[in-house]
């Protein structure tokens, strides 16, 4: 828990609170904590929720500056910032103080309110996927509150939040599985969340969810199912391959499952490489881009299907796949199918 969700929790909020990032998912659930710490209850008076696409600087201002009815205070939510509230504006990335003095005249009235809130109200501001904190906008609202980011989880920070969210289930999940959940659901937060809510039905009466258990469940969606592609075209199961290239096609385009398998190779290429030469996990994850050393692990146990020269050979028949889709001489789906069975055949 952070400071200022120990602010919260005391009956202590900041007057301003500056929320972005590229995880949605963690960041409507801060939000959720700032309307239960400060305006849970059914009292209409204290919690307005605003559009900052089509809001007005002034009407913002209004309701921040209204002292509120028959409660400590007010909370103001404002959605969907503008970009030029907060970050740079496309192409004017040298004019973050100048935009609040004269670009934009409206936003010194913002830059005012921030270096002064109302000590009654309670703004929560919901950015993009990203800030300039360089601007006076957010120079003043992390002086006078918090500006927090919410970054989409990699590797053990999102194993840790999936442990959280296990124990607030009263779930207990396998180690695999809990890794092949995260890989399954790309580690998109929204995503994990609901296939745990499935799994728990699915697995209730169990002592714990299984790897199994989330193959069978969470293996529908279309993230999955590219997975599922990848590792059977890697452990050369062909018959497997050519159905899971079917369920991929029904909600993906064709032409993403190419460069989805040339990268799995090209981290399989490397992945034996450097096992050979004696590399560690941690060194084979900088190497390759990877997050978690259960992706490593299961790359070593492929890899061992193939000779350097065969995962090398197998590149050159996704590229020759490539090539021939781009030139017009084979269809897309051809190609892709003519270098799965090319690849299974490698691995024998």
């Amino acid at each position: 828990m952070q400071d200022w969700q120990k602010e919260l929790a005391a009956g202590n909020p900041r007057p301003v609170y500056l929320f972005y990032g590229a995880e949605r998912f963690l960041l409507q659930k801060a939000v959720e904590q700032v309307v239960a710490a400060v305006a849970l209850g059914d009292n209409p008076f204290n919690l307005t929720r605003l559009n900052g696409e089509t809001v007005s600087l002034g009407e913002l201002l209004c309701h921040a500056n209204t002292m509120p009815f028959f409660t400590e205070r007010k909370l103001i939510i404002v959605d969907n910032c503008p970009q030029g509230w907060f970050a740079n504006r496309k192409k004017q990335a040298e004019t973050a103080d100048k935009e609040v003095e004269a670009a934009e005249p409206d936003l010194a009235e913002l830059l005012v309110y921030l270096q002064n809130p109302t000590p009654s109200s309670v703004v929560v501001f919901v950015a993009g996927e990203s800030i300039n904190k360089a601007k006076k906008l957010c120079k003043a609202a992390a002086k006078c509150g918090v500006v927090q980011e919410f970054a989409a989880l990699k590797g053990n920070n999102a194993l840790l939040w999936l442990n959280e969210l296990l124990r607030q289930n009263g779930c207990v999940m396998q180690a695999a599985a809990k890794q092949q959940l995260l890989l399954y659901c790309d580690y998109d937060c929204t995503l994990i969340n609901n296939e745990l809510a499935k799994l728990s039905v699915y697995a209730a009466g169990q002592a714990e969810i299984s790897r199994q258990d989330v193959e069978a469940v969470v293996s529908s969606n279309a993230t999955a199912s590219i997975f599922n592609l990848i590792d059977f075209v890697a452990d050369g199961n062909l018959a497997q391959s050519l159905r899971a290239l079917e369920q991929v096609t029904l909600s993906e385009a064709p032409e993403s499952v190419l460069p989805r398998l040339a990268d799995h190779f090209q981290t399989l290429f490397i992945v034996k490489g450097m096992q050979q030469h004696g590399y560690t996990v941690k060194e084979i994850m900088a190497a390759t881009g990877k997050g978690h050393p259960f992706v490593i692990e299961k790359a070593g146990r492929q890899a061992g299907k193939y000779t350097e020269k065969k995962l090398q050979k197998a590149l050159e028949t996704l590229l020759t796949a490539d090539k021939k889709f781009k030139s017009g001489v084979s269809d897309i789906m051809d190609a892709i199918e003519t270098a799965i069975i090319q690849i299974c055949l490698l691995s024998r």
